[in-house]
């Protein structure tokens, strides 16, 4: 339950339903099935669904990182930001974030789930991206 301008909203979310490969780990899966277009102030009941951290998959076979998040974070102006990484090591660091191999941002859940699974599905031809 949340509270929102003195009432109490029974929140009743589903994940968004994406299909995983098994090579694939989810660190963490926040990813709800919510309108954002309905989202103008903070009266929104799910605002704080939408932050930085709504999912996290990562391939150690592929050395890729899958992450999306909201930016900017609970804010109305805000869209989904889907970046693809390559793992990094000690030299880098842990992760590629400054050049990630693909950046996509849309606020429609439907355009971020097609982008989500073509490049789960095509992870050969990302990796052959990472590898060159």
């Amino acid at each position: 339950m949340k509270i929102v301008k003195g009432c109490v909203i029974k929140m009743s979310l589903q994940l968004v339903p994406l299909n995983i490969p098994s090579d694939w780990t989810v660190l963490w899966n926040h990813f709800f099935e919510i309108n954002p277009d309905d989202f103008h102030d903070d009266s929104f009941p799910y605002v704080w669904e939408l932050h930085e951290d709504i999912f996290y998959l990562r391939n150690e076979k592929t050395g890729l990182i899958l992450d999306l998040g909201w930016y900017p974070a609970m804010r109305s102006e805000g869209m989904y930001t889907l970046n693809l990484v390559k793992i990094g090591d000690e030299e880098t660091g842990p992760e590629y974030w400054a050049n990630p191999i693909l950046k996509y941002c849309s606020r429609k859940i439907n355009d971020i789930t097609n982008i989500i699974h073509e490049v789960l599905r095509g992870i050969g031809f990302v990796r052959s991206k990472v590898n060159h």
